[in-house]
C-alpha cells in the first residue's frame, strides 16, 4: 500500500502553459488527422463523431461527452445540452488516473482533468479525422515524460469503443498503476425525458452488477420506471467490457476513485445497487 505522504503532485511550483493553439493535417497509422495543438488554450467546444450505423456521439474538447444508438432515448450517457455536458467533463465519460513511480517517488496524474491544472507542464491536443468517425485526445506529461492517448470510434457489431495507450517518452523505468475507463453510465430503459426530469429516481433503480468469468459491467434498471400499481420487469441492459490487461481489478462504480487517488488498493465491485 502507497503511503499518502509519499505521493507527490507534481512540482512545488504551479506551471504556466502559456500557448498558442495551433491546427495542422498529420498522418496517423494510414489515415489523415487534423490535429489542434495546446486545445485546452482555447474555450470547449462540440465535436460530432459520425459513424456508418445509427451511433451518435457528442464529444466536448475538454472530454466530457454523450453517446447512445438511434436516439437520445438509448443513450449510454445522459443526454444534455452541450453546456451541461461540457461541465460534467470530471463526472461523466471517460476517467483516467495514474500512479507513477519513478526515482523512489510516486505522482499522481489525472489527465484532461482540471483536478491538477498548474501541477505539470502539460500539452493537450486532439485530432479527428477525415472522414469524421474517429476522434483522438492527447496528453503530453513534460515533467514525467509520458504521453496518454485515448481514440474514439464505433463498430456496429461491438458498440462504442475506446483505444487507449500510455507511453513512456524516456530512456528511465517508470512503475505506473492505471485505473481507466468511464463513469456515469446510463442503465438500458432511461429516455431523455426521464432522466432529465427525475434522474435521482433513476440513480435510485440503477443496479450495476459484475459477471466475474468474463469481465463484463451489466447497467440495468431494477425495474422499469412506470408511474402504475403493476409489476414491469427491467430484461434489458447496457454493457460494457475491456481488454487488454492482464487479470485487472474491475470497478462499477466511482466509490473508490479517491481511494486510488490516495495510493491505497482498491477492491473488486461486484454489485452496486442504486450509485
Amino acid at each position: 500500500m502507497q503511503k499518502l505522504s509519499n505521493i507527490f503532485q507534481g512540482n512545488q511550483q504551479l506551471q504556466q502553459n502559456s500557448t498558442t493553439p495551433e491546427g495542422v493535417e498529420v498522418e496517423l497509422n494510414g489515415d489523415i488527422f487534423y490535429k489542434i495543438s495546446d486545445v485546452d488554450a482555447m474555450r470547449p467546444f462540440f465535436i460530432s463523431v459520425v459513424s456508418n450505423s445509427d451511433h451518435w456521439l457528442f464529444v466536448s474538447s475538454n472530454g466530457g461527452l454523450s453517446a447512445g444508438r438511434k436516439n437520445s432515448d438509448f443513450a449510454l450517457f445522459p443526454y444534455y445540452t452541450d453546456d451541461k455536458i461540457t461541465e460534467s467533463n470530471e463526472n461523466t465519460g471517460c476517467k483516467s488516473i495514474f500512479l507513477v513511480s519513478t526515482d523512489g517517488k510516486t505522482f499522481l496524474w489525472e489527465p484532461f482533468s482540471n483536478r491538477q491544472k498548474g501541477i505539470y507542464r502539460q500539452t493537450r491536443n486532439i485530432y479527428k479525422n477525415a472522414f469524421g468517425n474517429k476522434v483522438i485526445f492527447e496528453e503530453v506529461n513534460h515533467d514525467l515524460e509520458l504521453v496518454f492517448t485515448y481514440e474514439w470510434n464505433s463498430s456496429e457489431k461491438f458498440g462504442f469503443i475506446r483505444h487507449s495507450k500510455i507511453k513512456n517518452l524516456s530512456n528511465k523505468v517508470s512503475q505506473v498503476r492505471i485505473l481507466d475507463g468511464f463513469q456515469n453510465i446510463l442503465p438500458y430503459g432511461v429516455e431523455q425525458a426521464l432522466q432529465n426530469s427525475t434522474s435521482n429516481l433513476v440513480d435510485a433503480y440503477k443496479k450495476c452488477e459484475l459477471e466475474e468469468d468474463f469481465g463484463l459491467g451489466i447497467y440495468s434498471l431494477s425495474a422499469i420506471i412506470v408511474d402504475k400499481a403493476e409489476p414491469s420487469e427491467a430484461l434489458k441492459a447496457n454493457i460494457v467490457y475491456s481488454v487488454g490487461l492482464n487479470s485487472p481489478i474491475r470497478l462499477i462504480s466511482s466509490l473508490q476513485l479517491d481511494s486510488f487517488r490516495s495510493g491505497n488498493i482498491v477492491t473488486q465491485e461486484r454489485d452496486i445497487r442504486a450509485e
